[in-house]
């Protein structure tokens, strides 16, 4: 009798299991930066790999997303990551992204990032996503970008 309580979470848990998934896809990225009194804008394209594990009861998600990419303002290498809250409609799922993101070249900047997105269901385990994302970032100079980004989502 004492371990009915026991055996009721184990099975809510187990019930709740989900797995972790590989990210990968392209992003557009608009940036305005301000360093030693000049200003650089322009547009740079992306490629971004990463992975999610899943935390709460629901959809939710931590992701980490590594970038690498050309353009303004050159070659760039980053990362972002945070916590991703995914709501649920059969095959469809919104969600929003609270961040960082850190870039570390062509400069050094750290900030925060905000991000909405719309993902879907192909089978089990692949979906295909779309976003938008907006970071300021601080190190450098400031930064500001906007991002669309796509891509395909595997869970394992």
């Amino acid at each position: 009798m004492n371990q009915l309580p026991l055996l009721l979470l184990l099975t809510t848990f187990s019930a709740q299991a989900r797995n972790p998934a590989l990210l990968l896809g392209p992003v557009l990225t608009y940036t305005e930066g301000f360093d030693s009194e000049q200003l650089r804008r322009g547009l740079s394209g992306h490629v971004e790999i990463g992975g999610s594990l899943p935390v709460g009861y629901e959809d939710n998600e931590l992701f980490l997303l590594a970038r690498a990419g050309a353009g303004a303002p050159g070659f760039s290498l980053g990362a972002h990551g945070g916590f991703r809250s995914v709501f649920t409609l059969e095959e469809w799922q919104t969600y929003t992204d609270l961040g960082v993101m850190v870039h570390a070249r062509p400069h050094f900047w750290i900030g925060p990032r905000v991000g909405v997105g719309v993902r879907r269901a192909l089978t089990e385990t692949l979906s295909i996503y779309g976003g938008a994302g907006a970071q300021l970032g601080f190190g450098s100079g400031l930064r500001f970008d906007i991002e669309v980004s796509s891509g395909l989502r595997w869970s394992l």
